[in-house]
């Protein structure tokens, strides 16, 4: 079986781009788009997402499921509820959900999209995402943010009881000013309301954003490297104290059962489609059997009119050869606890075992150091993961033990 054939094999995800925002965070480099001062035109953008929907799910019917789909932004929780189950509904015609899928919105802690959670949950919403970011009020209203550090964990209580146990909010530290007392003492906080899962991010300063601007002309002064370093650090220690388990870079869980089922699909090299300005997909095309990636157009307003002439706002499709689709599975695999297995290599490999793709030299050298852990019981039966040292600085180690020029 090809290794094509074999990812066609995999299950298949749903990511929803709503691209919308009521402020755009100076942090934030994701695609999205102020809400229009005339407001949003919701039927519009729905009946586009739903025509990419049919146009890009349609061809997946054949013995396929969804796993999960995921409603992510921008901020989808403006979105009317009314509209989200029209899309989900219309995905589930398509391709129909699998029993357990894991359907998640993002959403802010903002009055307004806090009093619509109960009719998520009744659009077919059954997890929830929160941008609560950080608890202090003065960093929050710096960084362009329209709730308070009391807000956020009010969003949080709120959500645990129309989500039980199904309920996730993002945290970042290394904001101006912050100290590691500081941080230490929010994310205990933080903690104390959490549900079964949290996502810890350093705070990165990406080109192109108003925080790029401030930190480059000295405006804003972010920690220092070893003082973020200590604050990761702290991160893992602390939820590791209060019973969450680091499972990938930046995710921890109370359980394997609380694992973000749809971001794993991502790690785990699985399929997924895309729909919305800007939004990804990788999977395999059911006709030419082909591993295809491709992008949809940025700009909100011309991804619609493309929507609604074509039926689609696919803005480029390439194919993804075996060099490729083999760095993905390394890069993609070592951003777990869990690795990356000989198994899972082979299938997008074609057979080929780790240790004859990656420079075995540098991973001995990391593991020796602490960074990764390799084991192997024999021929084609390896294994090899980060360490919790070594997930720290997974990046940097990645450009090591990763070969170039590799041919398809």
């Amino acid at each position: 079986m090809s290794a094509a054939a074999r990812l066609n094999k995999t299950p298949i995800s749903l990511y929803v781009h709503w691209p919308y925002c009521t402020f755009l965070c100076k942090f934030c480099a994701f695609s999205k788009a102020r809400v229009p001062q005339q407001g949003v035109q919701h039927e519009r953008i729905t009946n586009a997402l739903i025509r990419e929907l049919q146009t890009v799910l349609a061809p997946h019917r054949r013995d396929k499921e969804l796993r999960s789909i995921y409603f992510g932004g921008g901020t989808p929780s403006l979105a009317r509820p009314k509209h989200i189950a029209q899309i989900i509904e219309r995905a589930n015609a398509l391709v129909p959900l699998a029993s357990d899928a894991e359907i998640t919105l993002e959403s802010n802690p903002t009055l307004a999209e806090v009093d619509k959670m109960r009719e998520f949950r009744a659009a077919g919403i059954n997890r929830y995402s929160i941008g609560v970011q950080t608890l202090d009020d003065r960093t929050l209203a710096s960084m362009g943010r329209l709730h308070t550090g009391a807000d956020g964990l009010a969003a949080v209580d709120r959500a645990r009881e129309i989500f039980p146990g199904k309920v996730t909010f993002d945290m970042i530290f290394g904001f101006a000013g912050q100290t590691l007392q500081q941080w230490e003492s929010e994310l205990e906080t933080a903690l104390d309301h959490a549900d079964r899962h949290i996502s810890v991010y350093q705070l990165t300063v990406e080109p192109g954003t108003p925080l790029f601007r401030d930190h480059r002309s000295r405006r804003v002064v972010l920690p220092d490297d070893d003082e973020q370093s200590r604050m990761y650090e702290r991160a893992v220690e602390i939820c590791r104290a209060r019973g969450f388990r680091h499972y990938e870079v930046s995710s921890y869980a109370a359980g394997p059962d609380a694992e973000s089922r749809h971001n794993k699909g991502y790690w785990l090299g699985q399929q997924y489609l895309g729909i919305g300005p800007s939004a990804h997909s990788r999977f395999v095309d059911p006709d030419s059997g082909r591993r295809l990636g491709s992008v949809r157009i940025p700009d909100t307003m011309r991804w619609m009119q493309a929507c609604e002439g074509i039926g689609h706002g696919t803005a480029r499709e390439t194919s993804i050869g075996c060099a490729e689709a083999m760095q993905e599975a390394v890069v993609f695999g070592l951003r777990m606890m869990d690795g990356i297995s000989d198994q899972r290599f082979k299938a997008v490999s074609g057979g080929r075992p780790l240790d004859r793709y990656l420079c075995m030299d540098r991973v001995h050298q990391f593991v020796e150091q602490g960074y990764l852990a390799w084991s192997q019981q024999g021929p084609g039966t390896s294994w090899l993961a980060p360490t919790e040292r070594g997930l720290q600085v997974v990046d940097s180690i990645l450009v090591d033990i990763i070969p170039s020029g590799v041919a398809d």
